[in-house]
């Protein structure tokens, strides 16, 4: 019988330290703390991926008007506008409106750190421990469980290099190497295999093939790996500037924490099938929505201090996301639906309404000249380049 969903992991590296915020300040060693799971380590909510993908997903022309992007009613130049309830955007993550609502298609879990970027004195090294790699089901064959918090256990190629030495600090702490006279290795690679619903899975097939994170990669207990994380944990701090004076104004330092560049996280998204919601998509439309939302993730970043190079976030696997073609037919449509619209409203407006909704159908009509004058000279480009070729 087939499952009346499909689940779909992805892997993601944070190409600047990534900030998601607890919404206020607290009184420890910082005063802006980034939000932790369960076991006091850091990860990017399901909520925070879903806001900022549909937004990305607007802002590529997949919703009609900026309230699908909300998913809600909301207020533009005085005048409250609902979601449409038909796009992309309102089919996939949901809506609501006065006269009805409806779930997203698509659900998302939390981005769990996976691999942890550490300083080390072999150089940069990433550490796991078995509790992420357990939750992953990646096959043990290539790993034993760690429960002793003085060991560590490294690639083989780590061991090579450190094969008279006998510990590995990570940070502050400092682990053992080797146990009853060997050093303790992994056979992890990008080769290593996942398992996910009953299906296995390289990590090379969800696009997660740097060699480099592996050929250095550190299994560490789970105890160790929470203290590891939150003590190497970005710091920054920011002050407000007098703009008079140049000076740093009076009270207004302040730090905060962020999970640093080159972290590894995964996270996963359930993709329900469409027909059991009575929509018009199918469920490869849904799942291109999504990863046409993720691909704008590397620049434009997700979480807080996004104008300070905090935030991008590269997500591994997107083999499903819309081209430019379909995206620009998919834009041109919603378009044209809402001159549609306001042409059919403008018959039913009042005469104080009836300027505001013209002077919304020639702004729209304007942008599909623009649009269209614009495809024309690239259109007119590439034909004289094909002409040029066939002679």
């Amino acid at each position: 019988m087939r499952k009346p969903y499909e689940r779909k992991i992805y892997f993601a590296m944070a190409l600047d330290p990534i900030h998601i915020g607890t919404g206020g300040y607290t009184l420890g060693r910082v005063d802006n703390p980034i939000l932790r799971d369960s076991d006091g380590v850091p990860k990017i909510p399901g909520t925070s991926i879903e806001g900022v993908c549909r937004t990305y997903e607007y802002l590529q022309g997949l919703g009609k008007n900026v309230a699908c992007a909300k998913g809600k009613k909301t207020r533009v130049n005085g005048k409250e506008i609902q979601p449409c309830g038909e796009c992309h955007i309102c089919e996939v993550h949901g809506f609501t409106r006065e006269d009805r609502s409806r779930q997203g298609l698509a659900l998302f879990s939390d981005a769990k750190v996976l691999f942890f970027s550490v300083a080390s004195l072999a150089g940069p090294v990433w550490i796991t421990c078995p509790g992420r790699l357990k939750e992953l089901n990646v096959n043990q064959s290539a790993w034993q469980d760690l429960s002793q918090s003085e060991f560590c256990m490294v690639s083989k190629d780590l061991k090579s290099k450190l094969n008279k030495v006998g510990y590995l600090n990570l940070g502050w702490v400092l682990l053992r190497l080797k146990k009853n006279g060997e050093i303790l290795t992994h056979n992890i690679t990008s080769e290593t295999t996942f398992e996910i619903d009953g299906i296995e899975l390289k990590f090379k097939d969800r696009g997660l093939n740097l060699e480099d994170v592996f050929k250095r990669l550190v299994i560490v207990s789970d105890y160790v790996f929470s203290q590891i994380v939150n003590s190497n944990l970005e710091i920054r701090t920011s002050v407000s500037i007098d703009p008079i004076t140049g000076a740093a104004e009076e009270g207004a330092l302040f730090t905060y924490e962020a999970i640093p560049r080159a972290t590894i996280f995964y996270f996963d998204v359930t993709y329900q099938r469409p027909e059991h919601f009575r929509s018009s998509l199918k469920l490869e439309d849904a799942i291109s929505t999504v990863e046409t939302g993720f691909k704008l993730f590397e620049s434009l970043g997700v979480g807080g201090m996004g104008t300070r190079g905090f935030g991008r976030l590269k997500v591994f696997g997107l083999d499903g996301r819309l081209d430019t073609v379909k995206l620009n037919e998919i834009y041109a449509r919603n378009l044209l639906d809402e001159v549609r619209e306001l042409e059919g409203m403008l018959k039913e407006a009042k005469p104080e309404e009836k300027h505001t909704i013209e002077a919304r159908i020639n702004k729209l009509k304007e942008r599909i000249r623009q649009a269209n004058e614009e495809f024309q000279k690239l259109a007119s480009i590439w034909e004289k380049v094909s002409r040029e070729v066939e002679k």
